[in-house]
């Protein structure tokens, strides 16, 4: 860790970031003018983090460049080792000459490759870091920037909009149906970092997409920060559907922030694998659902060590015959801890919501909380949660291992069929990678 910063240096430095990255990305008055709003914003938020203190989080300094790390390249051939390594990895290179639409890598607080099939461009696909789709398309951006969230509502989101670097800017156009997935990357390379990218989706009316979000850093980087922000609008009929998949190491700190508009008739599915021993609590994601539209929210859990995540989200049911599932399942390791927590409210009739948590323990120093929350404003919503908290129970075991397998391979078993069910909709390229995790998980092996 660095040396102790107050509120008065931190926004010194934040106001020094803010110049260069408002020249550095030769950003518009009107966004560099938001920036210095929540530099004022940041030191009378409230901080309410239950992992990092104020003082933790005055550490995590965001920085426009890295040393060592170009900032822009052409190939993929000349991405940073570790990056090149996750893609190979996932299979991404491959795939990529086939059928992947677009592609873009945040190694710390810059998107150094971007690259997508020119015809589909030509179609209504924008695929742009974020800011230069402020520089290419600033009345777009601007009318999407920041309506979903306040700058003041806490020191982290003042903090991002402060200083956001990075992300991706995603538009579909009325009509136009993405056949392939799009992949984004991030990697976090230096300690006592801020990664603070801003993603904008835009799905336009009848139109369908997925992105798949990839997030890492060296197992031995220590003390760093992953605070993305993303806002996602989906209009009338709009199919969208987001795929993450997280691996940090046990030193970093995750800070996701998501919520999204759902339109008439609109779903939006969005599948969440946490893997690793890192530090991650949700920033109070929200999903406001008009009618006929519906969300859906996945969370699969891997914990290790002293693993800590807080997820859930709330879902606001605002049209007729709107609806949500709130689904999660936990595998919880060592002395790791895992709290769920889920509201759905039916704000209008014939709306239907639903939320499970499921858990399996594989240590009695393991911890999980669930705190499902259903709230009615109409006579006839249908709204339910359902919770099943427990270990692997000794007749399992012992049927497994009477059939050949060792307790180890039993075990690892277990996990896979406890954990199937919401993988089923995975991407094959991550399905790979994250089946050898949970191997080697259970086994000691990480």
């Amino acid at each position: 860790m660095t040396e102790t910063i107050t509120i008065k240096d931190a926004k010194a430095i934040i106001e020094s970031q803010i110049e260069e990255l408002s020249k550095r990305n030769k950003e518009p008055e009107w966004m560099t003018r938001i920036r210095y709003k929540a530099l004022e914003a940041f030191e009378k938020a409230p901080h309410r983090d239950p992992v990092i203190s104020e003082e933790e989080l005055l550490q995590f300094i965001a920085k426009p460049e890295v040393e060592g790390v170009p900032g822009h390249i052409e190939s993929l051939d000349d991405l940073p080792p570790e990056m090149k390594a996750l893609l190979d990895r996932l299979g991404i290179s491959e795939v990529e000459q086939k059928y992947i639409a677009g592609l873009a890598v945040q190694t710390d607080t810059g998107v150094i490759y971007n690259e997508f099939l020119k015809e589909w461009a030509k179609k209504g696909l924008i695929v742009l870091p974020t800011e230069e789709a402020v520089r290419k398309y600033p009345d777009l951006v601007k009318s999407h920037f920041l309506r979903l969230f306040r700058m003041d509502e806490s020191k982290l989101t003042a903090y991002h909009t402060a200083v956001w670097n990075g992300g991706i800017f995603l538009y579909v156009k009325e009509g136009l149906k993405v056949p392939f997935p799009l992949h984004l990357f991030f990697l976090i390379q230096e300690s006592a970092l801020a990664q603070a990218p801003h993603i904008i989706i835009i799905a336009e009316k009848n139109t369908e997409f997925h992105l798949i979000e990839g997030c890492t850093a060296p197992i031995l980087l220590k003390h760093s920060l992953h605070l993305d922000m993303t806002e996602a609008y989906f209009h009338e009929n709009a199919k969208g559907q987001l795929t993450v998949l997280q691996n940090w190491p046990e030193y970093v700190h995750t800070r996701p922030m998501t919520r999204a508009r759902i339109g008439k008739g609109a779903r939006f599915i969005n599948t969440t694998v946490t893997l690793g021993s890192g530090k991650s609590n949700i920033g109070d994601p929200r999903y406001w659902v008009d009618e006929n539209g519906y969300v859906e929210l996945n969370g699969i859990l891997l914990g290790q060590k002293d693993f800590y995540v807080d997820l859930g989200g709330r879902m606001y049911l605002q049209g007729k015959g709107a609806g949500g599932i709130n689904a999660s399942k936990a595998v919880i390791m060592d002395e790791s801890t895992v709290i769920t927590r889920g509201i759905i409210q039916a704000e209008a009739e014939k709306t239907k919501g639903h939320i499970s948590c499921d858990a399996l323990l594989l240590s009695d120093k393991a911890t999980m909380e669930t705190y499902p929350g259903l709230i009615s404003k109409v006579d006839d919503a249908q709204l339910s949660h359902e919770a099943a908290i427990g270990k692997i129970r000794e007749e399992e075991l012992f049927y497994l291992m009477s059939r050949g397998l060792d307790e180890e391979k039993a075990t690892q078993l277990i996990v896979k069929g406890f954990l199937e069910p919401m993988l089923k909709d995975i991407p094959m390229e991550f399905l790979v990678e994250i089946r050898k995790i949970i191997e080697l998980a259970v086994s000691g092996g990480m």
